[in-house]
């Protein structure tokens, strides 16, 4: 792709860099070809989702086939070694032996208090080449680049966390002093870099609670449970409640649709699946306790397999990281809490390899706790577009202005 080699140049002219090109832009390709240059034979450890382990060998050995790699484990003969965040703190003592870390889905590790970060830090304190990569650095508040700043060893990041807030947090015009101030270090394009992409089309769809649904709404929310147990107790009634939208929705599919269900709640994904099953739709699932194999399998039938046409996963586990452009058609059953977060799911599709308009469907329940939720995305849509893209941020308004 043609915007790929100066995100490689944009990595090899710097010993500390963030790669923050959007969803389905090649960051991994572009990290892996400029790891494999700069650390001129000695190890390079990536460190990824569990999930991923296999989506970066896959890639690593697509571009250097002789490549030897270790997986979860430290290995003096291997040229790259690839581990998940939750096994770091076996790698503190090995950290003088690389030559460079990558950092995949680095907003991962956005509290500094969180035990793989802190390992995260003690390893890249001795490791002279640091990449981060994220299609969102940004997903709730500015607090959370600065352990970004920091992993990559950024002069920034050495602020005291406090003083890094009361200079750039709070204010349009302290964030567009931060923004300035990592402008070197951070790299980002967005996919109008991809001239195949059709686009992109969010639509919300108004969804009314039947009257034992609006009961059942209304006992929750008088119950005098903890306040977030009623918040969880809601979401999961408005995903079972949004069950039958969808299930409308799909039917009103082409024969060569293809679509991604994303839901919060395990009951949803067993509901859809046992609807797809009667109607007779080809479908696979993908959760959190699937082994990284198991879910491989469900990504290959889906992107190759013609009459698979429905992929239904937890969005905690498939929102990430996963290549499923054989869809056109992306369904929310539940919000999810960042913006970030709505995107890197929606990305799974709308990416590169997407050859048709991808049409993302938001059911919203009216008069209900939706309506806050997709304020509060809004609020902070417009917070991260105004740190990281701010030449985009009136278009996000008109955008979700559209849908609104």
């Amino acid at each position: 792709m043609d915007h790929q080699p100066a995100g490689i140049r944009h990595l090899l002219q710097r010993t500390s860099a963030l790669l923050a090109d959007d969803m389905g832009l090649g960051k991994t390709r572009q990290a892996v070809i400029a790891a494999g240059i700069r650390a001129q034979g000695k190890p390079v450890l990536v460190i990824v989702l569990n999930s991923l382990i296999i989506n970066w060998q896959r890639e690593i050995l697509m571009v250097f086939p002789e490549a030897q790699i270790a997986l979860q484990t430290f290995d003096a003969q291997a040229g790259w070694i690839i581990v998940n965040y939750e096994r770091l703190g076996d790698f503190v003592r090995h950290a003088g032996c690389f030559a460079v870390m990558v950092i995949d889905e680095a907003h991962r590790l956005k509290e500094p208090t969180a035990a793989w970060t802190r390992h995260g830090f003690d390893i890249a304190a001795q490791v002279q080449n640091r990449y981060l990569l994220t299609g969102t650095p940004v997903l709730n508040r500015e607090a959370e680049l600065h352990t970004l700043l920091r992993l990559s060893g950024h002069p920034i990041g050495q602020l005291p966390l406090n003083e890094f807030c009361e200079r750039f947090a709070g204010s349009p015009e302290f964030r567009k002093t931060l923004r300035d101030e990592i402008s070197d270090w951070m790299l980002r394009r967005r996919k109008d870099v991809l001239p195949n992409l059709k686009g992109k089309q969010r639509q919300t769809v108004p969804v009314i609670l039947s009257q034992v649904e609006r009961d059942e709404y209304n006992q929750i929310m008088r119950s005098d449970t903890h306040r977030f147990a009623r918040l969880g107790g809601l979401r999961q009634l408005l995903e079972r409640v949004k069950v039958r939208i969808v299930a409308d929705l799909m039917a009103e599919l082409d024969v060569d649709d293809k679509v991604i269900l994303f839901c919060e709640y395990q009951e949803s994904l067993a509901t859809l699946r046992e609807h797809c099953l009667k109607m007779g739709i080809g479908c696979v699932t993908l959760v959190g306790s699937d082994s990284p194999k198991k879910r491989q399998k469900a990504i290959d039938a889906f992107q190759q397999d013609q009459d698979c046409r429905v992929f239904i996963g937890t969005r905690s586990a498939a929102g990430t990281g996963y290549n499923l452009t054989a869809a056109n058609y992306v369904f929310f059953l539940g919000l999810p809490w960042t913006p970030g977060l709505q995107d890197q799911a929606e990305d799974r599709a709308y990416r590169n390899g997407q050859l048709r308009m991808v049409v993302v469907k938001i059911p919203l329940a009216e008069d209900t706790i939706d309506q806050q939720l997709w304020q509060m995305l809004m609020d902070k849509r417009a917070l991260a577009s105004d740190l990281i893209d701010p030449e985009a941020e009136e278009s996000s308004k008109k955008a979700l202005a559209d849908i609104l």
